[in-house]
């Protein structure tokens, strides 16, 4: 082989490496989800249902059901349930859960401004880049204390990840549909491995508040 084509393949390698090293800052990625998460129409409101499983598979029945309305306010949800499966368990998580777990939500600027993030890893899904977050709280106090989470950075969406608290983590798998030019999030599973229980949220017929 000559000497001349040694030297150029080395140099296509070298490059190609150098190439698939590059990788965008945490704030470069930070802001494309923001962006992305600006961009996204008004949701005025969305139907909900919420699906409880208590150490169970996903494809298993699940132990509640609940359905009702999503409403949307200035960054804020709130959610009414209209229906629900009977018995106590049922009743506690409607009444001490649902609730408070979207009253508890604020918009996603703020939310990520408590952590300072850095890039942990890459991974490529087909021809999108996804990258590995970790967010560490700038307060000691706060809680949750630290997240990491996956970002499909073509599209600027947080498709996994989880939240640690002082009581537990919280994990998280995010799915989104395509609507008025933006994505929505329309499927989300949640699971407290304290309490070995998950929390699948699915939302459809989309009010737009224009």
């Amino acid at each position: 082989m000559k000497t001349g084509y040694i030297i150029a393949m080395t140099l296509i390698v070298v490059l190609s490496a150098g190439a698939a090293g590059a990788q965008p800052s945490a704030p470069e990625i930070l802001h494309r989800v923001l962006t992305a998460n600006a961009d996204t129409p008004d949701v005025k409101s969305a139907e909900v249902v919420f699906k409880l499983r208590v150490r169970k598979p996903q494809s298993e029945a699940p132990d509640c059901e609940f359905s009702g309305t999503m409403q949307m306010a200035g960054g804020h949800q709130s959610v009414k349930i209209d229906q629900s499966s009977a018995g106590l368990l049922c009743w506690a998580v409607n009444r001490y859960v649902l609730g408070q777990l979207f009253e508890a939500s604020e918009p996603m600027e703020a939310f990520l401004g408590r952590f300072d993030f850095q890039v942990l890893g890459e991974k490529l899904v087909g021809r999108e880049h996804y990258y590995l977050m970790q967010g560490k709280a700038r307060d000691a106090k706060n809680n949750p204390r630290s997240m990491i989470g996956w970002v499909d950075y073509e599209h600027g969406l947080i498709t996994e990840g989880a939240l640690e608290y002082n009581w537990g983590t919280i994990e998280s798998q995010q799915r989104y549909t395509r609507q008025n030019g933006a994505w929505l999030l329309d499927h989300q599973l949640v699971r407290a491995s304290r309490f070995d229980a998950t929390l699948e949220i699915l939302y459809s017929n989309f009010l737009f508040a224009r």
